[in-house]
């Protein structure tokens, strides 16, 4: 089960805090503008393209909530991510001297490709190059860290497994926050259990986990807790994974996190073993004999559809089966106890 999560702030914050020979990314002033005409236009350009973005992320997260967006709605988040892709080449695009247009537009060109349904692949791998540029360029740390991290998606993107670990591995290189650690061990844990290496997954769910304060828990661990769920179930160990779920949810009761507009699910098909994963251990904590009926329904309901839905050749098929039969059986013993009190 790979379930992708990441900070968006990840580039935006890199712009933000690393200004080129004097330049601020904000409006430029007057003695700017006449030194350095050139800079002082591709600097309101980025600022520019900014702002379409961030339109972008705000209309994602109005129709993730939404049940049945306008298409209005949908067609203006295409309309601000190309309208930013306009503004980054008019600041110089792939060939410019300047590294936060390359890394914006590697981001805007990788969502463009990542939101189509089906995903794009040519315009991912357009990204990809234009991100090259910056990771192995001589930019700032939080650039290049940025870069790696922008590179990370976009291989996870197109499924190449490898290459999205070791870009990880070089943002991690570069990254000296714990909360951005976090992140960034608790991706690289999904690209391991992508390829089925379950213990490095664990591993790294845990070191992300250990690399949070325990104020962060609540924004960044909750994530990594989901993660190391599906890990840990898919090492055998199902009950241990029922718990990582309800301490998940002592930090977010309601399960937000897991559903923010930053994450997707590559293959897209795994999200059913979350949803039964999370409906196996409402099943498990509740009281209320109709809410515990209703949870295991949903999750054997979940079960079968990832077992609809997979591929012959995935690896987690067979377990899929056997933790379908196991909630049925749960449910008729659970339910029939339930009847006999």
């Amino acid at each position: 089960m790979r379930r992708r999560f990441f900070v968006a702030a990840f580039v935006a914050a890199a712009l933000l805090s690393v200004p080129l020979a004097g330049e601020a990314l904000a409006a430029p002033s007057v003695w700017l503008q006449a030194r350095d005409p050139v800079a002082a236009s591709r600097t309101t350009l980025l600022e520019e393209a900014d702002q379409f973005l961030l339109k972008h992320d705000l209309a994602q997260s109005e129709s993730m909530f939404d049940a049945s967006p306008a298409v209005d709605l949908l067609r203006m988040r295409d309309v601000y991510l190309l309208e930013a892709l306009k503004r980054l080449e008019q600041a110089g695009g792939a060939e410019s001297p300047d590294p936060r247009v390359r890394l914006r537009m590697g981001h805007v060109l990788r969502r463009l490709g990542q939101d189509r349904k089906p995903p794009n692949p040519g315009r991912v791998e357009e990204a990809i190059r234009v991100l090259l540029t910056v990771a192995h360029g001589s930019a700032p740390q939080a650039l290049t860290t940025s870069a790696w991290n922008e590179l990370a998606i976009a291989y996870a993107v197109l499924g190449k497994r490898d290459q999205e670990v070791h870009a990880y591995g070089e943002a991690l290189a570069h990254e000296p926050l714990g909360h951005h650690r976090a992140v960034l061990f608790a991706n690289r844990a999904e690209s391991y259990m992508g390829m089925g290496r379950l213990d490095d997954a664990i591993q790294g769910y845990r070191q992300a986990l250990r690399s949070l304060l325990p104020i962060e828990m609540f924004q960044y661990g909750v994530t990594a807790l989901w993660g190391l769920a599906v890990a840990t179930d898919r090492d055998g160990d199902l009950d241990g994974a029922l718990a990582s779920i309800a301490l998940a949810r002592a930090y977010d009761r309601d399960d937000r996190k897991i559903h923010e507009p930053s994450w997707f699910f590559s293959p897209p098909h795994d999200e059913a073993w979350y949803d039964a994963l999370g409906a196996w251990s409402a099943a498990r904590t509740t009281d209320l004999g109709a809410v515990r009926a209703e949870a295991y329904t949903r999750a054997i309901e979940a079960w079968e559809a990832y077992l609809e839905r997979a591929p012959d050749d995935d690896r987690w098929v067979p377990l899929g089966r056997v933790r379908l039969e196991a909630c049925k059986k749960e449910r008729e013993r659970v339910l029939q106890a339930a009847r006999r009190r």
